[in-house]
Formats: structure tokens, sequence, C-alpha cells
């Protein structure tokens, strides 16, 4: 039995990811939203408020009510724009599909780091 290359699989897997219709559509939304200055530094705005509030929660500490009520509010309001929310859309698809690979080889390795 031939032994296979984890080096060469990478590289089919990313070819597999890169070539799935999930990656194209998101790059494709991605693509869509830069075009749009407007609409892109809505995001990045929106970016900077949800990654505060997910590192306050990642510390421990007491996450604003108002905080919450305004990353709430603003991702309600942006999904009302159509290309944003295409974009948000094809993202979650995307990362789904990135965290289910990730789960796959951790799964397949985790018995090794056992003692």
């Amino acid at each position: 039995m031939t032994q296979e290359n984890p080096y060469d699989i990478a590289h089919q897997l990313a070819k597999a990811i890169t070539g799935n219709e999930i990656y194209k559509e998101y790059i494709n939304a991605k693509n869509q939203v830069e075009q749009k200055p407007e609409l892109k530094q809505k995001i990045i705005g929106f970016r900077a408020k949800q990654l505060k509030l997910n590192q306050q929660h990642f510390i421990g500490a007491e996450v604003p009510a108002e905080l919450v009520n305004e990353v709430s509010r603003e991702f309600a309001e942006l999904n009302t724009k159509a290309a944003i929310a295409e974009f948000f859309q094809a993202e979650a698809k995307f990362v789904q599909l990135f965290n289910d690979i990730q789960e796959i080889i951790q799964k397949a390795v985790q018995d090794g780091f056992h003692e």
C-alpha cells in the first residue's frame, strides 16, 4: 500500500474548495460589495463593532446591552441592502464549509493527541 503525501492531498483539497460553488458564490458576492465603496465601508464599520463585542465576550467581560442591540440593529439594517445580504449569506455558507472541513480533519487526528 502506498502512502499518500498529505501535501498533495492538501493541494487537491484547496483545488476542490476553490472549485466549489459555495466558494465561487462567496467570491462573487464579495466582489460585488467591493465594487461599491460605500457598502464596503458599512461592512468594515459593522465588523469593527462586531469584533469589539466578540472580544469583550471572549475575555469574559460584561457586554453592554446597548452594544449588543446596536450590533443587532446594524446587522438587520445592512441586510436590507441586497448586495450586503447576499454577501453575508454567501460568507456564512463558506464559513460553514470551511468549519466542516476543519472539523473532519481535527476528528481524524485528535486520537493521537490523547494520553
